[in-house]
């Protein structure tokens, strides 16, 4: 697969743009895009056993730059993208924070999901996916409240 080819097709069918004349917000999402079908064609890891890892909360961070490291396109899109003027570490800054923990062993499961992930081995992370993620504590009128974080776009997923 030539990936600077299917990143141009991607910013070309959703912007009807080449990559050096799309804003970085529109490469972020056409990245997303590439991301899922790089997924869909990879060969999918089977074992005769399958890890899982069951926890409340997974302390993940954002995604973006692990998925294309596990992935193996990561140098290769930061060239691309240098190639065309843009830096993959700003378009990495778009990816929202997931809320979805918020001590240790949400990091640790994170940890864990990881390593799978990296090392390659069959497995999946299994728990709650609320929309709003953890609450924002904000204060107003010195009174301390809680508001939903509406972290999770419909392009993410």
């Amino acid at each position: 697969m030539n990936l600077e080819k299917e990143l141009e097709h991607q910013t070309q069918s959703g912007y009807g743009k080449s990559i050096a004349d799309c804003s970085n917000e529109e490469l972020y999402y056409s990245i997303l895009q590439l991301s899922k079908r790089l997924m869909e064609v990879s060969e999918p890891i089977e074992g005769e056993k399958k890890i899982y890892y069951i926890s409340a909360e997974f302390l993940i961070g954002k995604l973006m730059s692990n998925n294309l490291i596990n992935l193996g396109v990561y140098e290769n899109l930061e060239k691309i993208l240098a190639k065309n003027g843009k830096q993959l570490s700003v378009i990495e800054e778009i990816e929202p924070e997931p809320s979805l923990g918020n001590g240790g062993l949400g990091r640790l499961a994170a940890c864990f999901l990881d390593s799978i992930a990296s090392l390659g081995l069959p497995g999946e992370g299994i728990g709650l996916n609320y929309h709003f993620g953890l609450f924002k504590q904000v204060f107003r009128n010195k009174l301390q409240t809680a508001e939903k974080n509406d972290w999770i776009e419909e392009q993410s997923w």
